[in-house]
This record gives structure tokens, C-alpha cells and sequence, in this order.
């Protein structure tokens, strides 16, 4: 079976896919978080922001918004959104690991929905925070999330979910490798083109990171952990934990 990378064809179904997340919850969440560790960002830029979900979101509250995504797909979805939306976003393609941006532009960068959970070892993790570190002012707010092992394992290993919609079908396939720590999703869908459908196949893998791996590689990169909650709440993470959001400060030299 070959592969399509990920989030190529799989962007034109995503949004519907998507449809049940809360995003108007998560922008708030991160609304709130930028007055708790303030002072209130201006410039904030969005990695891994596919469709632009919550990028859009922010623009329409008044922040200067960039997003970056390493799919073209994504990105083209996402101009379209906000284009309909009425706000302005500056898009770029780019992988988290080498942001295309000068040195010290943004006030604040999040990185939302496990997307840091597709680096795959401790190297690329750490190397995605010091590109957010580059980018950032000092002082700099860094806010993202992962998903734990918890969820992977009550939620997805060994679990198949499928759907039919009138213009897309999909089958999610899933593996937990413990001894791994990576979760590997094998995405068939088929997209309707015309009279027919169209068969994609994608592989999304996740590496699962704990809290005092990520808390490690925040400081080699120039960060200082403010706070790991368990996500949406102000509540410190726990074994009974989904997602952990973390908030990070880039640390002044």
C-alpha cells in the first residue's frame, strides 16, 4: 500500500471529519491563558494550524494572526475560511522545525491539537522548540498540547472508526506500540470526484512524550514550563489526563 503524505487529500474532508471539536472552546481556553501568564499578546502565530480553525477564531478577536502548516492542502482550506470570514491571516508552508520567520517576531505562538505530537523522537521535539524559541520575543508565550498514552490506549489502540457522508467515506485504522511509544493510524478515505469516488490512503504517526521529557526539552530550547494542565481546565495534569496543555515562557538571555 502506498501512501499519500498526510493532510493532503485528507484536508478537503478534515473540517467535516472535525466537525464535533469544540473549537470555539479551545480559542477561548487559549484566550484565557494569554490573561493569566499575559501581558496579552498581539502578534501570535499559529504552527501547525491546518484549516485554520482556530487561527481564524483569534483574527476575528483582534490578534494579528500567522499560520504556518507543513500542508499545502491544509493552508489552501484555511485561506479560504478566513477569506469567507472576512479576516485577514498570513499563511506560509513550512514544517515546525524550521519556521520561515525572522528572528523575535511574534508575542505569543500555540501549537494546538497533539501537532506536537508528530515529532517522533526527543531530537525533533526539541528542535520544534527552538524554532518556536527563535521566533518568539522574550518573554514569549508558548502554548500547546499533547495527547497521552492514556488516550491513545482507552480511545484509539486497536480501534477502527467509520463513516459515510454523501461526498466522503473513511475507515481509521489504529496501533499503539507500547514498547514505541507511537501511535500509527492508517486513514482510508474515499473522496467523490465527479461520479466516482477516489480511494486515499494516508499513515499518521504520534510519539507519545512524558510531561518531564517535554519539561527537559523546554529548557535545552530557552523555555521555562509555567504551567501543564489538564487540557481546558486550570487544573494541574493527572494519571487520569487526555491531553496535557502546556504554557511556556521564553526565557530572556
Amino acid at each position: 500500500m502506498s501512501f499519500q503524505p498526510p493532510y493532503t487529500k485528507f484536508a478537503y474532508a478534515y473540517d467535516k471529519m472535525m466537525e464535533n471539536v469544540d473549537y470555539d472552546r479551545w480559542a477561548r481556553y487559549i484566550r484565557e491563558l494569554f490573561d493569566m501568564y499575559g501581558p496579552n499578546p498581539r502578534r501570535v502565530l499559529d504552527i501547525a494550524c491546518g484549516t485554520g480553525q482556530v487561527t481564524v477564531r483569534l483574527a476575528k478577536a483582534g490578534y494579528e494572526m500567522y499560520g504556518v502548516d507543513r500542508a499545502f492542502e491544509m493552508l489552501e482550506v484555511a485561506r479560504r475560511k478566513a477569506e469567507r470570514e472576512g479576516v485577514k491571516i498570513r499563511l506560509a508552508q513550512a514544517d515546525m522545525r524550521a519556521l520561515p520567520f525572522e528572528d523575535e517576531q511574534f508575542d505569543a505562538a500555540i501549537c494546538i491539537y497533539d501537532s506536537i505530537n508528530y515529532m517522533l523522537s526527543r531530537e525533533q521535539l526539541r528542535q520544534a522548540f527552538m524554532s518556536a524559541n527563535r521566533v518568539l520575543k522574550p518573554g514569549g508565550l508558548y502554548i500547546f498540547d499533547v495527547t497521552t498514552e492514556r488516550n491513545i490506549v482507552l480511545h484509539f489502540h486497536l480501534q477502527t472508526y467509520a463513516e459515510n457522508e454523501e461526498d466522503f467515506s473513511y475507515i481509521w485504522k489504529n496501533i499503539y506500540s507500547f514498547r514505541e511509544k507511537m501511535c500509527r493510524t492508517v486513514l482510508t478515505f474515499f473522496l467523490k470526484e465527479g461520479e466516482l469516488y477516489r480511494r486515499y490512503d494516508e499513515l499518521h504517526v504520534q510519539k507519545i512524550f512524558e510531561v518531564d521529557e517535554v519539561e527537559e526539552e523546554l529548557k535545552k530550547a530557552g523555555f521555562k514550563l509555567l504551567s501543564a494542565f489538564d487540557a481546558f481546565t486550570f487544573r494541574k495534569w493527572g494519571k487520569d489526563s487526555d491531553r496535557i496543555n502546556f504554557t511556556a515562557r521564553k526565557m530572556s538571555d
